[in-house]
């Protein structure tokens, strides 16, 4: 993963939390809110749009939501710095929508879920759900 040197500390920072919360520390709520605003600082990669959206009218979406993506990443055993590397190439990527689009995901109950099924790979899984057509950025 190519970061910059404050994206690097920012995924050093994200290990302290985890560290601070699996030592107790601090509590569930607290770090996911505070992964979430950190994780916010990292440029995602944008893999796909949708095609509805256009130049007049595209909002970014995060594939995988970041609720998802703090579960996961609090989860993950022996969590170390390529490992969490790993999971932010994988996981943490956006797509450009329509602004009707994240209408159709919350009707789905998709808006900050992936779908019960989700195999982990995935990340276009719950647009394919909601029927929303994408194509490669």
């Amino acid at each position: 993963m190519n970061l910059t040197p404050f994206e690097s500390e920012i995924v050093d920072s994200i290990l302290w939390q985890v560290e601070g919360f699996k030592i107790g520390r601090v509590t569930e709520r607290a770090t996911n809110r505070i992964l979430r605003a950190t994780i916010r600082r990292i440029r995602p990669r944008l893999i796909a749009r949708s095609e509805a959206a256009n130049e007049d009218s595209r909002e970014i979406d995060h594939a995988v939501p970041l609720k998802v993506l703090c579960r996961h990443i609090l989860s993950s055993p022996d969590l170390d710095r390529s490992k969490l590397e790993t999971i932010l190439q994988e996981w943490l990527v956006t797509v450009e929508l329509a602004a009707s689009e994240h209408g159709i995901l919350q009707k789905c109950g998709l808006g900050s879920r992936m779908p019960q099924d989700w195999d982990g790979v995935d990340p276009l899984a719950r647009y394919r759900i909601a029927a929303i057509r994408i194509r490669a950025a």
